[in-house]
């Protein structure tokens, strides 16, 4: 059961204001400020500009911890308070039955590269005793755990863009198993850095066609697509089982009913052009929640904004919900928060966790108009924001090297 949400995103930082950005639906991209762009193809992003680490953390906590880990303790915390739950408080689990699961595709490789500046200016004395503490993938999960006495399992995924729903879907495996009462489980990402973000420029991955009009250069499925735009941000669900939230009178969100990944074997960029691999994970999380295609009632897709990505996933959505795909709405909402890899998929399915609780999904931003393909296997994308009933919906992420993951979220059972 999902009992807290904790978000950091460029469209809004805390749930009130994330939930208050996504109805607004104006697209926070804009030209890159943190260093200059302008010798990148690509020159615009979605920044997290409000992010103040004294605002959750006290000054040695934010003097010892660099961005990566400052937005995963405060997103934990944040999920936490939502979530109301204090480990080992009465009629809350032990710290040792609570685990954290959090993914990134980066981890703290923009701290690592200030650092080497530094090193390369004027010598190893000259870098932070912290570099090492701060790099690892691990680092945001176990400062967390530290700050919250949480001394349960902590798996930190690095499956690229896929790496926040792995983290939610291997939570939810654990407490399914009885390993653990409950879990932290989402994704993390601070890649903003000329480097990092000059790598993915470099592959040309990253679109440059609208450096001019930058809220417009996240259009995830539309025809003038070129390339998905970097964001930074994270998201960390509170996940517990179903009688440690009733037992403690938790509010409860949503479920994680399934969850699986694949992988395509095929490219370390370019995803399976028939979306086969991406397909699979999606008939196979459908089977783990034992949900059927039919029973879904809103898809929230990956669509990076890439050529490649867009068109195979749309293929790959196709072939894992049938003929369901055609009538299914689907939306696309990068165009709201940037592409933060590794964190994309944990803020999606805070998206989703919010859409079965509060029966409103958000519109695919900078959707003009689809190529035909496009438009004939999904046609029912969404241009606006929706009301209705989203009981059963199903969250794509998809990354780098064909690694394909699939969650499907619910309501909670009423008994």
């Amino acid at each position: 059961m999902i009992t807290g949400i904790g978000v950091i995103s460029a469209v809004g930082i805390g749930l009130p204001a994330f939930r208050a950005g996504l109805r607004a639906a104006h697209s926070p991209v804009k030209r890159i400020d943190r260093f200059d762009p302008s010798g990148f193809r690509s020159q615009v992003a979605a920044q997290v500009d409000d992010f103040d680490p004294a605002d959750y953390m006290d000054a040695k906590a934010v003097r010892s911890m660099d961005r990566f880990s400052q937005f995963g303790l405060a997103a934990g915390r944040m999920a936490m308070a939502d979530a109301q739950l204090v480990p080992g408080s009465p009629g809350a689990p032990a710290g040792e039955r609570i685990g954290i699961y959090l993914g990134s595709a980066l981890g703290g490789i923009a701290f690592a590269e200030t650092q080497h500046e530094k090193y390369l200016d004027r010598g190893l004395k000259s870098v932070s005793p912290t570099l090492a503490l701060a790099v690892f993938g691990g680092a945001a999960p176990a400062n967390l755990g530290i700050a919250l006495d949480v001394r349960g399992p902590i798996l930190s995924t690095a499956n690229s863009c896929a790496s926040g729903a792995v983290a939610i879907g291997e939570a939810m495996k654990a407490i399914r198993a009885g390993e653990i009462d409950a879990a932290i489980a989402g994704g993390v990402e601070v890649p903003l850095s000329p480097l990092a973000f000059g790598a993915f420029d470099l592959i040309r991955a990253l679109g440059h066609a609208w450096n001019d009009d930058p809220e417009h250069a996240s259009r995830p499925m539309d025809g003038k697509r070129d390339g998905f735009v970097m964001g930074e941000g994270g998201a960390l669900l509170v996940i517990e089982a179903l009688e440690v939230a009733v037992a403690r009178g938790a509010r409860i969100y949503a479920e994680v009913l399934g969850y699986a990944a694949t992988s395509d074997a095929h490219h370390m960029v370019q995803p399976r052009a028939d979306g086969r691999e991406a397909g699979r994970a999606v008939t196979l999380a459908l089977a783990d929640a034992a949900v059927a295609a039919d029973e879904i009632d809103w898809v929230s897709a990956h669509a990076s904004s890439t050529p490649i990505g867009d068109i195979a996933e749309a293929r790959a959505i196709h072939a894992g919900l049938g003929a369901r795909a055609v009538t299914v709405p689907v939306s696309a909402t990068k165009g709201l928060t940037g592409h933060p890899l590794g964190a994309t998929g944990a803020i999606e399915a805070a998206m989703a966790t919010l859409a079965v609780a509060e029966g409103w999904v958000p519109p695919t931003v900078n959707l003009e108009a689809p190529e035909p393909e496009l438009a004939e296997l999904l046609p029912n994308l969404l241009r606006e924001g929706c009301e209705g009933s989203f009981e059963r919906i199903l969250s794509t992420s998809f990354g780098f090297g064909g690694l394909n993951a699939a969650l499907v979220l619910g309501s909670a059972p009423t008994s």
